[in-house]
């Protein structure tokens, strides 16, 4: 384990700490219920995810499951991750998923922003049925895609509500809606 995660563990990191009363209330494992129309698999999810969220609480490293989106079987995932914000695709994990069109993606976001446009263009690139950011602060988004978007492109949208917000969150929020409105992707928070 590397000293810069020990740490962020130990309070290095206070603005992504997650708050474990709340990821634990009937409040937030109701939102699991909106994930997809099969209880078991929302009941797993959320079982992996409170166990993501508070392995990584207080750092900026992330955790990433993917499931089976029938049957909720664990098909790879990624709990060791030594990229800050970020998550890595190994060889294992690539030969887990390939092919596959089932898949629920479901990973964490440190510093609770919505889905990037990396998550997007690997929900098209692995052809995901749903990705899944599960936010330290208690938000949960879901997203599809069926379309590659240039960074560079959505750098620019960002950079535009930037100057309109002064505030990253929402500067990224309004980006991808209007990218929504004219490119094959989609998200939404779970309420």
């Amino acid at each position: 384990m590397s000293e810069n995660l020990e740490l962020q563990r130990y309070g290095r990191n206070k603005s992504t700490l997650v708050n474990s009363t709340y990821i634990s209330s009937g409040e937030y494992r109701n939102k699991f219920d909106k994930i997809t129309d099969n209880k078991d698999v929302n009941r797993i999810i959320y079982s992996k995810a409170k166990e993501m969220l508070l392995h990584r609480s207080g750092t900026l490293y992330e955790d990433m499951y993917w499931f089976d989106a029938v049957t909720g079987k664990i098909i790879a995932k990624e709990i060791d991750s030594s990229e800050e914000e970020q998550i890595l695709y190994s060889e294992s994990i690539g030969k887990a998923i390939e092919g596959k069109n089932n898949i629920i993606a479901v990973h964490t976001h440190p510093c609770s922003m919505p889905p990037s446009i990396a998550d997007f263009n690997s929900a098209k690139d692995h052809n995901y049925m749903l990705g899944v950011v599960l936010c330290h602060d208690g938000k949960i988004f879901c997203y599809k895609s069926d379309e590659i978007i240039s960074k560079m492109m959505y750098n620019l949208y960002v950079a535009d509500y930037y100057v309109q917000f002064h505030d990253e969150y929402l500067a990224q929020l309004e980006a991808i809606k209007e990218l929504s409105e004219t490119y094959g992707i989609e998200f939404w928070e779970v309420q």
